[in-house]
Order: C-alpha cells, then structure tokens, then sequence
C-alpha cells in the first residue's frame, strides 16, 4: 500500500489482518470477550459479549449484531460469582448478574505497536447501537478509538484517544480546556454503502481517515502495545453514548465487516505469507459499493491547523483476491487527472488508464515465465511493485 502525497510517497506493508474468507472466524486469531469483562461496565453498557454467538460469516463478510434477551452470566468469567465488582473503590454489584443484550465482538490476540489499521464496514440502519473500531491497551487504561459510532448519527463518525497521563487528554479549545475527541460529520451514508475507516498511528500523531480523507489529528505519543478491537455495544440508557436503543427492537441489523487489515511502514514487519493471508478463499470476492462521502467540518480543535494537510493525496493498495484476481483500491478526497496506472508484462504494458476512485479489479492469469509489474503514477511520482 502507498500513501501518495503531493511532496512525498510512503510505502506500507501488510502486516495483519482478517479477509474472514473462511467458514469460521478463528480463535487462533480473535479473542470474543476482553478477558477481564463481558463489557465495559463503568461505561454502564447493557451487552453481554457472547463466545461466537452474535457471530456469523458469509460470502467474505463478518456478520455481528446485538440482539435484546435476558441473560444471567459472570462479568468476569474467572471470577466467582458473588465476588464484588468496584467503581473507583465504590461496590458496583456482583459478579454474576443481569443483562439486557447480547453481542458481538473480537479481540485480536495478537497486539501491535505503531501502523496504519483500515476496516471496512456497513453499520446497522436502526437507532441507539454502538459499533466501534479501537486499540486497547491495558494497565492503567491507554486507548485509541478510530472510531464510535451511534448508528442514529448516519453520517457522523466519533474519534477519540485516551492517555494513560491525564494532563494529555484535555487540549485547549479557544478559552477553555476540553476533552480531545468529538464527532465529525461528513456528507455520506455509514449504513446505506460500505465506507472504509483508517488510522495512521506514530510515535508522534495520529491521522484519522475516511475513505482515504484525513477527517482528524492530534500530535501525541502513545507507546504501549495495544490489541485490536472490533465490536457492537448497547448503551445504557443514561451511560456513555446513549441513548439506549428501542426495546421493541428486538435483534438490530448487522455490522457488517468486509475486512480488517493492519500495514507497517517496517519492512521486517511483513508477513511473508500475507498474499496467501489475502487470497486463502477459493472464491473471488465481490467488488462492494463503497460511500464517496466528504468531510464537513473541519474544526481546528480536531482537524488541526490547515498546513498539516497541504500536502496530502492518495491512498493505494494493491491486493491479492485469489484465483488470479486482484482489488486495486484507490481511496483520496480527490483523485488528481495525472493519476494513472500500467500494468506491465515483460516490460509492455497489458493494460493502463486512469486512477479512478474506489476499488477496481484485476484478473491476471499466473504465468511464473513472465515478468509483471503494477506502476502507478501520481502527482509527478512513480511507485513499482513487481507482481509475483
């Protein structure tokens, strides 16, 4: 993958990630629960986050919705159950107990430190749900929320970072101090097409992106290992990000998951089976609708000062689908008209055009006597990657 600016190319490289191409989601790869809870409770959440139950996968796409039943199960499985649940030193109810809802989500059990993490999903169209896209990192709490959703806000995306030093998570907004994160509003549909999130994390800032638009900044350090966390929660009705769905609404849609990828900008990071990873199903994804949604606001407390992206571009990836296809996927505000591609065999081109946004496929049948080579060039500046 290739961040393509205007004054500078970066080239990532797949680390990890789930194509959920198989039958089954693996448990070699994802936790169901946070190991230390059902759900955050401080956040006085109503889900009990079952073991696959929430959880189905079809045609290449993760399925996880939350569904209204009563359930009696520990918040902690290790625990017993009449052992106390504490609030800042205050009793807060016993292990075991009452919940309104399950659902679904995974944890990888793998962590990371630094990248660029991309999903792209579809959320629920009906009121009051919580899906989310995050790093966690734990003791005391150190956090990265790519996003939070409230599936009533269809065209609002809540960014968020949370610092295990107090004094870095309120930033000076004109005349008073508030918390860093808010929502960012965009003209597009988070339900009614496939959008793709990213997030950009350094030793120094993290970059926030809509369908390859920057939508958020903040310049801070963060550098505890974190896994990867993908989940629909339900909101209480006066806890964190309610309100709290209609209880008529017995099972809500599904947060649908076409994939998860993580890129490091370390070569030594690659996964060397990663274009197996990529290509492991027998069958050839098909190409998804995915949102041309433009950002609306661009407050400096979140987006930054306006010099920070002068200079950004383009976002492209080269991926594998299996059975000789590949997605060319092109993500930017704006494509410019110097953006082309060549495909290239032994030194002729097979084909060429225009960059166009979106995903474009590929069909290029195997041949191990033929040299292949994807250029793409843009903004005066040439990448080469050598097709294997």
């Amino acid at each position: 993958m290739w961040q393509i600016n205007k004054d500078s190319v970066h080239t990532w490289y797949y680390q990890d990630g789930d194509e959920f191409n198989e039958e089954a989601i693996s448990t070699n790869e994802w936790n169901y629960w946070f190991g230390w809870g059902r759900n955050i409770y401080t956040n006085k959440e109503q889900q009990y986050y079952s073991d696959g139950k929430n959880h189905f996968i079809k045609d290449g796409v993760l399925h996880m919705y939350a569904k209204h039943e009563k359930v009696r199960a520990r918040l902690v499985d290790w625990m017993p159950d009449t052992d106390s649940i504490k609030v800042d030193n205050r009793f807060d109810g016993y292990n075991l107990r009452d919940y309104n809802y399950t659902a679904g989500m995974l944890q990888s059990k793998k962590t990371y430190l630094y990248g660029y993490f991309e999903i792209k999903f579809k959320t629920p169209p009906e009121k009051g749900f919580w899906p989310a896209f995050w790093l966690y990192g734990g003791g005391p709490n150190e956090e990265i929320d790519w996003m939070e959703l409230k599936t009533e806000k269809d065209n609002q995306i809540h960014v968020g970072r949370h610092s295990q030093k107090k004094e870095e998570n309120k930033i000076r907004d004109v005349f008073r101090k508030k918390w860093w994160g808010d929502w960012v509003k965009f003209k597009g549909s988070l339900s009614k097409e496939y959008n793709i999130l990213s997030g950009e994390w350094t030793p120094g800032y993290l970059k926030y992106y809509l369908n390859g638009e920057c939508i958020a900044y903040t310049e801070l350090g963060m550098h505890i290992p974190k896994n990867l966390v993908a989940n629909i929660a339900v909101p209480g009705v006066k806890g964190s990000f309610h309100p709290a769905p209609d209880t008529s609404i017995k099972q809500s849609s599904d947060f649908e998951i076409d994939y998860i990828r993580v890129w490091s900008k370390d070569p030594q990071q690659a996964n060397v089976t990663g274009k197996e990873k990529l290509s492991a199903s027998s069958k050839k994804q098909p190409v998804t609708n995915l949102s041309t949604s433009k950002l609306k606001s661009k407050g400096k407390f979140l987006y930054g000062k306006k010099s920070v992206h002068k200079n950004e571009g383009i976002t492209v990836s080269f991926v594998p689908q299996g059975n000789g296809f590949y997605h060319l996927i092109v993500l930017g505000k704006e494509i410019p008209a110097d953006a082309v591609y060549e495909l290239n065999v032994n030194g002729s081109a097979q084909s060429s055009g225009q960059l166009k946004y979106g995903t474009n496929e590929f069909e290029l049948t195997p041949q191990r006597s033929q040299a292949r080579e994807l250029v793409i060039k843009c903004y005066g500046q040439t990448v080469r990657y050598t097709i294997r």
